[in-house]
């Protein structure tokens, strides 16, 4: 006996369902965006109050062409977010980065410890999880100043102190021939002694803050 296999057409929406699962749309992906890093501003010596601020965003989703939005901020030591709109110039591809550096720019004029975070939201993000990026840490280290010694006693030995200096002493350093050449004394901390001169001596120290340059005392001279 001969059996006959009727098929019968997929119907049109079926067919598209087919389709559509081969070759899902762009716009059905759910999008995915977040902040890497804070790459701006960078401590430094006698910072400003116009410091500009640089963050690193990365497209985990879909490409997002170009005039697409979205909101990013960041925040000062937990203070109040600093928003602002971020429109897209040209598109930003899939599993691509993007620099952007905020119009507000950070106060960061008072020396001092500063830590930011930054964090991006875009409408059907699928992973807020990864929006953010905390705890950068700057540094603004006060200008260096090479503070005041007061001119010793007249005699052999003595004790010189330095008083009203910014940062820590790197170094005292002494001279016997009026400063054509000068010997590093081992020293550290804001005082030092000196004994047995058998000719008048000038003595100063070197101070540094930080990243900041060096600063000199004044320069005492101790007669024997």
């Amino acid at each position: 006996m001969t059996h006959t296999i009727f098929r019968r057409p997929l119907r049109a929406a079926s067919t598209a369902a087919l389709l559509f699962a081969l070759h899902p749309s762009t716009d059905s992906i759910a999008q995915d965006i977040g902040v890497t890093a804070i790459t701006a501003p960078v401590g430094g010596c006698a910072l400003t109050a116009n410091e500009s601020v640089t963050i690193v965003l990365y497209n985990y989703g879909p490409t997002l062409t170009a005039g697409s939005s979205f909101n990013v901020w960041y925040s000062i030591n937990a203070g109040a977010p600093v928003p602002e709109m971020l429109t897209l110039a040209s598109n930003l591809l899939t599993n691509s980065r993007l620099a952007y550096t905020f119009t507000t720019q950070a106060n960061l004029s008072t020396p001092g410890s500063y830590t930011f975070d930054a964090t991006a939201t875009l409408v059907g993000d699928i992973n807020p999880t990864n929006n953010a990026t905390t705890g950068y840490a700057v540094t603004n280290w006060a200008t260096s100043v090479g503070g005041t010694l007061t001119t010793p006693p007249v005699g052999s030995a003595g004790t010189l102190t330095l008083t009203g200096y910014t940062g820590q002493v790197v170094q005292w350093e002494q001279t016997d021939d009026i400063g054509a050449r000068w010997f590093v004394l081992s020293n550290t901390s804001a005082t030092q002694t000196y004994a047995s001169l058998r000719a008048p001596a000038r003595f100063r120290a070197r101070v540094r803050n930080g990243l900041c340059g060096e600063a000199v005392s004044n320069v005492v001279m101790a007669t024997p």
